[in-house]
């Protein structure tokens, strides 16, 4: 058996995609039964248990999990008929001269262009897999927090500004969300370039 002391640990992907969009979630469903989140785990206090810490991580985790799958329902398709239509017609040569170069390399049936090439590019350089991830973990991170500010926005007794404030900073996450896809898409295309 092949054991990693790593294979213990959240990578950088796991943390940014799950649980931080799991722990604000957590941390902000008790405001709207009019409770403190003090009440279920105390978080400003030094006794805290390392037992209710890594409960903590562990359901952000998973509701990060469902958090992460919810925003890509709504804001994937968004995305596509936005930001990368624009993206794309931007770039098209370059776009379109490397869909042709992959699927002439890469004769397999499944999957597109973007994915035979990250497939590529990790078994024939698997050096170049963190940077890869980088960007993907925070296209997931914003995509995420773009939701959840629309859900923030709906906590009984916020403040009007707060409201006003969540709304443009869910601009920005989307933007950011669909920048980080964006440069995770060409960065794939070039290095796959670069490899051949």
């Amino acid at each position: 058996m092949n054991f990693k002391p790593g294979d213990l640990f959240f990578g950088l992907m796991e943390f940014l995609a799950y649980i931080v969009p799991g722990f604000i979630f957590c941390v902000t469903l008790p405001l709207f039964f009019n409770c403190r989140i003090d009440d279920f785990c105390d978080l400003k206090n030094n006794q805290t248990s390392t037992f209710g810490w890594v409960s903590l991580t562990l359901v952000s985790y998973i509701v990060g999990h469902f958090i992460h799958h919810l925003s890509a329902i709504i804001l994937n398709p968004l995305y596509t008929v936005t930001y990368l239509k624009w993206r794309r017609k931007k770039h098209e040569y370059f776009i379109t001269e490397m869909e042709k170069q992959i699927n002439e390399k890469i004769s397999i049936s499944s999957g597109g262009p973007l994915e035979k090439a990250e497939a590529y590019i990790k078994v024939n350089n698997p050096t170049l897999i963190p940077e890869l991830e980088k960007y993907q973990a925070n296209s997931k991170l914003f995509r995420s927090l773009s939701l959840l500010c629309i859900y923030l926005c709906f906590i009984p007794n916020i403040n009007w500004w707060a409201r006003m404030l969540l709304i443009p900073i869910s601009y920005l996450s989307y933007h950011k969300f669909a920048n980080q896809r964006w440069n995770h898409r060409a960065l794939i295309y070039q290095y796959f370039n670069l490899i051949n």
